[in-house]
């Protein structure tokens, strides 16, 4: 009897320690995968922070050239304004272009 109680124990100490590693092999696996993982939503994220920004700077220089066209257009009506004024004042007071 002594002899079947000191199996039992030798085999249930040997499936604790197969349990144990067993367990380990998988949370081993488990932190793997959930790396991997980590890594490829990383890779994502900046994937799509990196098309953000470019789409970000697109915009911003598009502003930029409207801003441009804004400025030389309004530039131009001056200019034509100031022709117009001067072509008024000159049929006022009656000189033919500075002669």
């Amino acid at each position: 009897m002594a002899e079947q109680a000191e199996h039992a124990k030798e085999t249930a100490a040997q499936k604790t320690e197969e349990t144990k590693g067993y367990g380990q092999q998988k949370a081993g696996e488990a932190k793997e995968y959930g790396q991997q993982k980590a890594g490829e939503a990383k890779e994502q994220t900046q994937g799509m922070a990196e098309a953000a920004k470019e789409k970000a700077s697109a915009g911003g220089q598009a502003t930029q050239e409207k801003a441009e066209q804004a400025k030389g257009a309004a530039a131009d009506a001056l200019s034509r304004a100031g022709e117009a004024i001067k072509g008024a004042m000159e049929k006022v007071t009656g000189t033919g272009g500075g002669q």
